[in-house]
């Protein structure tokens, strides 16, 4: 992992804490698979990436330096005790596909042994003699060679053919007419029946593991939903779902800045449930603020709420009480600090005075993410922007618009 340049050491702290959230938020679904996949990524940021970053030797960092080595032990232990059961689970999801494949191969030859045998073609052929066939018909005689002679019937000058009573009455006997079944009609051969497979018992594990652990997860491992979106690089985005009335709640907090021509912003914190993120609470932090600017003061206690009530940050939202709906260069900057920490972060403009006066955003990755945190220059300056943000003002993507509940949390 190559850090990039202004990004501060504190937000990959942060985006470490994010991981081990999300983390144990899954053990406690039984979604094992993805619990031990982001405590892997915790682990491998806390020993092999963060240990590189320029600044992790400062003296600043050294309490945030020892809660990452406290929680990485815990992590470790936790990879350990999850590790057999994957294993475990990953081997009898691999034996039940094993069975199930011979199972359908014998009842595919069972079906073949109960099938009707198709009708087989004569191998000998009974030896046809002419004059045995016409035999008794008129028109017709054998001479003493053998050899059979057919005389020309005297000519007809018209033919009358009988009608069917009149029909096999040269021996005296009067044939009933009876309508021979087509074989089209006939009914089709009945299914056999299915044959009832029992799949064999599972052979003993083949090691030992905690029996308490296995007793606890003993049920399915469900897989979670899949990803609603991805990023332009391919990485899966996370369905994050919104209050949809989140407008009008802000704008209506912020009327009085607004009123003033002053910004307002507020955090978004939410909980992750079966892979998908929930906003849940917005937090109205201590700022400052000018028409174009609003930044957040007393960050710590903010950090403070959100570790007491379990809280996962997925994002901000802020006013433009002049402006139009646009994500400014400064903006850019401030949500790439979001976006670092959950690749699922947004940032949501509300712009009362215009139309549209609602947007929600996010950095590309790539460009967007790489070019703004690569990017050295402060204050208002120019960006491309239309390569470095994508705007989901249609909701499509992972954003959904949901009828929800939103608490507001106002610090200031």
């Amino acid at each position: 992992m190559k850090f990039i340049p202004g990004c501060a050491l504190k937000i990959y702290f942060r985006s470490a804490n994010s991981l081990l959230q999300q983390a144990n938020r899954y053990k406690e679904e039984s979604d094992l698979v993805n619990a031990y996949r982001f405590y892997m990524r915790y682990a491998t940021l806390a020993l092999e990436k963060l240990p590189n970053h320029p600044d992790y030797k400062k003296v600043e960092h050294k309490n945030a330096k020892s809660e990452l080595f406290k929680n990485t032990k815990v992590v470790l232990n936790e990879m350990s005790e999850l590790k057999p059961i994957l294993n475990d689970h990953f081997r009898k999801i691999s034996e039940a596909a094993l069975a199930e494949a011979a199972a359908q191969k014998r009842m595919n030859s069972q079906v073949n042994q109960v099938s009707p045998p198709k009708p087989s073609t004569p191998t000998q052929k009974t030896e046809w003699n002419l004059a045995e066939q016409l035999k008794g018909l008129p028109f017709h005689h054998q001479t003493s060679s053998g050899a059979v002679v057919i005389e020309e019937p005297p000519p007809i000058t018209q033919v009358q053919y009988p009608g069917i009573s009149m029909r096999n009455q040269s021996d005296g006997y009067i044939y009933s007419v009876r309508e021979v079944p087509s074989i089209t009609s006939m009914p089709p051969p009945a299914i056999p029946p299915k044959i009832k497979f029992e799949p064999p018992q599972l052979p003993p594990k083949p090691y030992e593991y905690n029996h308490i652990l296995h007793t606890q997860y003993d049920k399915e491992i469900e897989p979670s939903p899949d990803f609603a979106a991805y990023t332009e690089g391919g990485e899966g985005l996370r369905k994050v779902c919104l209050p949809n009335n989140i407008n009008e709640m802000f704008t209506g907090i912020a009327s009085g800045n607004t009123s003033k021509n002053l910004e307002t912003c507020g955090i978004l914190f939410g909980t992750l449930t079966r892979n998908v993120f929930y906003v849940t609470t917005l937090i109205i932090p201590k700022q400052t603020a000018t028409s174009d600017t609003c930044t957040m003061t007393n960050e710590e206690e903010l950090i403070e709420y959100q570790e007491l009530h379990g809280l996962m940050m997925l994002g901000w939202i802020h006013t433009h009480p002049s402006q139009t709906c646009f994500m400014s260069s400064m903006d850019l900057h401030t949500h790439s600090s979001y976006q670092v920490i959950s690749p699922e972060a947004i940032a949501i403009v509300c712009s009362p005075k215009h139309n549209p006066n609602f947007g929600i955003f996010r950095l590309t990755n790539p460009p967007g993410l790489q070019t703004v945190l690569q990017c050295t220059e402060r204050g208002f300056h120019p960006h491309d922007s239309d390569s470095l943000i994508e705007k989901e003002i249609s909701f499509q993507g992972h954003v959904e618009m949901k009828q929800m509940n939103l608490e507001v949390v106002d610090l200031r």
